[in-house]
């Protein structure tokens, strides 16, 4: 029964995560969450999910699929039957952000731009970079027009649109590129003909178009970078100064009295044409003049009548050192003089104005806040812009003070720009120095779903954050909230005792702005090992117990260690529920984590790339979880074989023998992992044709062989025939009778193997054991009579160093029916390398068991060396790489079991216990107690590290895997 779904709204593109709340998820389906899931199909509409988590018998996380704009229905199915919640989840446009319609603008903005996309509702807010546009007009649900704010620096913001709950970004998708300026022209003078190779010097030169000097384009025009521009002069119809145009993509800026044309010969008059810079001096406090015969020994400059310095001078320029405005209008005459030749310019040279405060700073973003600007040498025609927009109204009091109204801006500090509408180049840039302030609004929680224990590190956004904004999840606090600008805070979500989704507000003074079932809490429990999303800030850590009595219960207090080193970069104890979240900026990339407690064994995961990571912690005066009891042999299958027929005249001391088995369940239930077991209680070795047996077995569908051989001085086997009887339904009620076995399988073929080697492990050379299993699929396994002298053996009789072997005796059977196992070792147990393999064909044609993985030989630590915390490897030389690692630490003799695990990716050869855990450690271990490594690795069909879990930890699992183990070594 379905009894809620929230949210009720989503995405078309799906990813949506829901919480279903109702009963009947788990109980009567199985007997766990996990196990329940693996019988449990959802429906969103028609389209099947892929993505859930089971979390009780009345939760259910779900990621909804893809859908088309609507209504629909969702529908769980189960043993129980199937639960439909109708028209309870609405499927609306999808938020998508797709595209500028022009990726670069001059740095003061005012430029229209399109965005466009899908799913734009109205009253969006847009920044670029850290700066939000004044006017966003909603053309349709997919396109934006959009004016570009002023920008703070040069270079690529990123773009993003957020509003009711939603957004995108298009990351440094605008180009903020320097305004046009001209800073240095050299040489400032020429000749009338033209000719004259200048370099212009400035900013905002990128896709310059043209240079004009006057009405005339000038000739080989380089642009060597965004700062240096080099042209060659055009010829002039006279002489004199004309000014220098700079054509851009982005508009055009001139300078007034950029060039001068000059008589540069020796007789020519003395002649004042031009002021370079015009409008204020340079950096050093001078300007250039520009004429004729200004090299003069007895020249003198005036401002207005006031004297200026000369520094330098040639011929066509002289420069000057520009006097003290003091008591001078803010434009003068310049004026030179030699001798009695003297020349002037009328209103040559501008004092720039200049900016000091604005009063008041703030305002409502909205605009038509009167402000009082004062500053010096302001001019009677000013424009104001406030960001990229004008003040629509300016008036001027005096030189040292302008009023006007504010234009509507975006919430947060904008610069005031000031220009003379009759002069651009007289202008003053005060950056940061007026507030719009914004009504309080929440647009976005990024990211929108945390774990119930809360500590994630979310962003919020939106407009009007200011100092004590606060920010609640379903009615609590969070914590830690930091406000980077008006747009922009973070905080810390708190825990929550539900699951599923909640209202966020933010809150300043008598101001709040919510946004309703915005956050999805959910629980990171899992089965064990990594799960969810890809790993971006924030790690969730389970902690359950695997102690016998306690398995699945959380463990709290448990200390979690975020990095190998002895000082972690973060840790914290899990709660109440086992849980505890790590959220930082620094959790990028591949994490470790290590997690102990007192009394416990302790747990290294390292390679995290996933947000949630569940681990198993055990009680060390615990077995463990123990799993399900062995169910016990308890069904009896009863019978006769048939067929006897003897492969050649048996000799005075050969007599022919039946053994009759119960297939295996798995390749681990006989050599060379475990005994041949008790048969005292069976009747398995049957000598005459028609003879009965009496077989023991689990209750399920069975399949039973026997093996017919000639058994010589009542100890060598030499099987020849095989009989498989298939279909047995073994019950612990009833005994299978008349199950006879007919042998009909020759046992006659046989298969050139291809092995590795010879190799050497520590010196000695080592050896291949090879066993090989008839598949009966769902019934079992049938082991070559090789594998184990025919149930008198605990080894293989098939091994040689090779790379040639041969396994003889096999059945008629394709290559694809049989599962080879390729045990590698030295002299002795540890280093030892497995791998199975199947290979369709015939098998006469033969048999290639490589690449195995390479074995182990451990390096730390040292012989004779004290534990201090890390453990390493060296693999000796392989093609094959393994795709995960376990890696335990035992006391050999104590009481306790494993001390440490560690789960690591495949190519990792070291990990280090950090130092609180190792402490830990020694402190649990009797005295004289020594520590010993065991290693596994291995490679499992369709692993992904990001998303494993217990389960692939098991070698049920493995296709290939090696185990080593080092020396013993004092802790």
């Amino acid at each position: 029964m379905i009894q809620s779904a929230l949210p009720t709204r989503g995405e078309r593109g799906g990813g949506t995560w829901v919480t279903l709340k109702g009963r009947g998820f788990v109980e009567g389906v199985a007997r766990n969450a996990p196990e329940a899931a693996a019988r449990t199909t959802l429906r969103v509409g028609p389209n099947p999910v892929r993505d859930f988590q089971l979390i009780d018998d009345s939760t259910l996380d779900l990621r909804t699929p893809p859908g088309v704009v609507g209504t629909v229905g969702i529908t769980l199915e189960n043993p129980n039957g199937t639960a439909v919640c109708e028209s309870c989840f609405t499927y609306v446009e999808t938020f998508d952000v797709r595209a500028l319609s022009k990726d670069t603008g001059a740095l003061s903005g005012g430029e229209t731009v399109s965005l466009l996309g899908e799913g734009f509702p109205e009253g969006l807010q847009v920044l670029f970079g850290d700066m939000a546009s004044p006017s966003v007009t909603r053309v349709s649900s997919s396109e934006l027009r959009v004016l570009v704010p002023r920008g703070r620096v040069a270079g690529s913001v990123d773009v993003r649109v957020h509003g009711h709950g939603v957004g995108d970004v298009l990351r440094r998708a605008y180009r903020y590129i320097e305004d046009t300026r001209v800073t240095q022209v050299s040489p400032l003078t020429g000749p009338r003909e033209g000719g004259t190779v200048t370099v212009i010097t400035g900013q905002g030169f990128e896709g310059v178009t043209q240079v004009l000097l006057g009405d005339t384009p000038a000739t080989a025009l380089q642009v060597e970078s965004s700062t240096r521009i080099v042209v060659t002069t055009p010829p002039a119809q006279s002489i004199g100064v004309v000014p220098i145009r700079i054509v851009t993509p982005r508009g055009a800026w001139t300078v007034r009295q950029g060039f001068a044309y000059v008589d540069d010969s020796a007789s020519a008059p003395l002649a004042l044409h031009g002021v370079f810079p015009r409008v204020g001096a340079q950096d050093d406090g001078t300007v250039t003049l520009m004429g004729t015969s200004l090299d003069a020994p007895d020249l003198s400059v005036t401002f207005d009548a006031l004297p200026a310095q000369v520094v330098s001078a040639t011929a066509t320029t002289a420069t000057v050192r520009v006097p003290p405005r003091g008591t001078l209008p803010r434009t003068v005459s310049v004026s030179v003089q030699s001798g009695a030749m003297n020349a002037s310019l009328t209103q040559g040279y501008t004092f720039r104005l200049a900016l000091d405060q604005v009063t008041p700073d703030h305002g409502s973003a909205t605009g038509e806040t009167q402000t009082r600007l004062t500053g010096s040498a302001l001019p009677p025609d000013a424009v104001v812009r406030v960001g990229a927009l004008p003040a629509p109204q300016v008036t001027e009091s005096s030189e040292t003070e302008l009023r006007f109204l504010t234009p509507p801006g975006g919430a947060g500090a904008h610069s005031l720009h000031v220009s003379s509408a009759s002069d651009p180049e007289n202008e003053a840039l005060l950056p940061a120095s007026f507030t719009y302030e914004a009504a309080l609004t929440l647009a976005q929680v990024e990211p929108s779903r945390g774990a119930v224990a809360g500590g994630a590190r979310v962003t919020v956004r939106g407009a009007g954050f200011v100092d004590g904004t606060s920010v609640t999840f379903g009615g609590e606090p969070a914590t830690d909230v930091l406000i980077h600008d008006a747009h922009t805070l973070t905080c810390r979500i708190p825990a929550s005792r539900i699951r599923g989704p909640v209202e966020v507000a933010v809150v300043h003074a008598t101001q709040r702005s919510a946004l309703p079932e915005s956050f999805h809490y959910f629980d990171p429990r899992g089965p064990g090992g990594l799960s969810g999303e890809p790993l971006t800030g924030t790690l969730n850590v389970t902690v359950l117990d695997t102690s016998s009595g306690s398995y699945g219960q959380p463990v709290s207090g448990a200390t979690v260690l975020l990095g190998p080193d002895p000082t972690p970069i973060l840790q914290g104890g899990t709660d109440a529920r086992g849980q505890l979240t790590l959220s930082d900026a620094r959790i990028a990339g591949a994490q470790v984590i290590t997690v102990f407690k007192p009394g416990h064994d302790a747990v290294t995961v390292a390679g995290i790339r996933s947000e949630n990571l569940t681990v198993y912690l055990r009680r060390l005066d615990s077995e463990g979880n123990p799993g399900n009891p062995p169910v016990p042999a308890t069904a009896r299958i009863s019978g006769r074989v048939r067929g006897f027929k003897p492969p050649r005249p048996l000799g005075p001391n050969e007599v022919l023998e039946a053994r009759v088995f119960v297939a295996q369940s798995s390749p681990a239930s006989g050599p060379p992992f475990t005994g041949t077991g008790d048969r005292r209680a069976e009747t398995w070795r049957v000598r005459e044709d028609g003879g009965s047996f009496l077989v023991l077995a689990q209750p399920g569908l069975r399949a039973v062989y026997a093996v017919l051989g000639v058994l010589r001085d009542g100890v060598d086997f030499e099987p020849y025939l095989l009989g498989i009887r298939r279909g047995v339904a073994a019950s612990g009620t009833r005994a299978a009778e008349n199950q006879d076995v007919i042998f009909d399988m020759h046992l006659d073929v046989t298969a050139p193997l291809t092995v590795e080697g010879p190799l050497v492990i520590a010196g000695e050379e080592a050896r291949h054991q090879v066993y090989a299993w008839l598949d009966l699929g769902a019934e079992g396994l049938v082991p070559h009579p090789h594998n184990w002298g025919t149930g008198t053996r605990l080894y293989t009789s098939v091994e040689g160093p090779g790379p040639r072997l041969t396994f003889p005796q096999l059945p008629h059977v394709d290559g694809a029916n049989l599962l080879f196992l390729d045990l590698l070792r030295g002299t002795t147990a540890y280093p030892q390398s497995l791998l199975y393999h199947r290979q369709p064909g015939a098998l006469d044609g033969g048999v290639t068991l490589a690449p195995m993985l390479s074995l182990p030989v451990f390096t730390r630590p040292a012989s004779g060396a004290r534990f201090e915390g890390t453990v390493a490897w060296t693999p000796t030389a392989s093609t094959a790489t393994p795709e995960v690692q376990l890696l335990t630490l035992l006391a050999p003799g104590t009481e306790g079991g494993v001390r440490w695990t560690a789960v690591l990716p495949g190519v990792q050869t070291q990990v280090t216990l950090p130092g609180p855990a190792l402490a830990a450690l020694r402190a649990e271990l009797p005295e004289g107690a020594r520590l010993r490594a065991d290693l596994s690795a291995a490679r499992v069909p369709r692993f992904e590290y990001s998303q494993w879990t217990h389960d692939a930890l098991s070698t049920a699992t493995w296709t290939a895997y090696v185990l080593g183990r080092s020396e013993v070594f004092d802790p």
